[in-house]
């Protein structure tokens, strides 16, 4: 099978949202009993499937996407104003210093003071997309980096991460990674 994606509204009710995703997968499959499952964890899972099937979800300001493979997948992505314009006067110096690796809170000091915000959410991104790839948790992230250098790695620990593009209206204002075993 190949990747799929769904591009859905994001709704403001944890009900609606796990209504639209079900329909959407159930319409996709092809099978009107697919039951999709919401963990405690954050986990989802299909139930009544031919073949063992993952997903992951991201939700960022109107968007959710959801993402159905026949590996592990991960998929995570934010919302870039409102990183960028920190209305919030996040501290993302001191985020970077309690969750990122040295190597990416090097990576994220090295940029102009206006690009903190930026790179935090390009790191941050990668790293929330490969945890769910990859089973981990929050408490994993300064256990790994997803930069060498001045550079973005394209795998870490046997799983890709690409950034992923997805039209939909206003999708420039976006920053999606998907990560996975090939």
């Amino acid at each position: 099978m190949a990747l799929k994606v769904f591009i859905l509204e994001n709704s403001s009710t944890k009900k609606q949202r796990q209504t639209d995703i079900q329909n959407a997968v159930r319409e996709y499959l092809k099978n009107p009993k697919v039951k999709v499952v919401f963990e405690e964890n954050g986990k989802i899972t299909l139930e009544n499937v031919e073949k063992k099937l993952y997903v992951s979800l991201t939700r960022a300001n109107k968007v959710m996407l959801v993402a159905l493979y026949e590996k592990p997948i991960g998929i995570d992505g934010e919302y870039m104003p409102r990183m960028i314009k920190n209305e919030d006067k996040v501290d993302y110096a001191m985020l970077a210093q309690k969750f990122f690796s040295e190597e990416e809170a090097d990576y994220m000091h090295e940029s102009m003071p206006e690009n903190e915000g930026e790179n935090f959410l390009k790191i941050w991104v990668r790293k929330e997309a490969y945890i769910k790839a990859a089973g981990k948790s929050l408490a994993d992230f300064p256990k790994f980096s997803v930069v060498d250098g001045l550079r973005f790695l394209p795998k870490v620990n046997g799983i890709s991460l690409k950034k992923f593009a997805i039209k939909f209206p206003e999708c420039e204002d976006y920053f999606f990674v998907i990560a996975g075993v090939e």
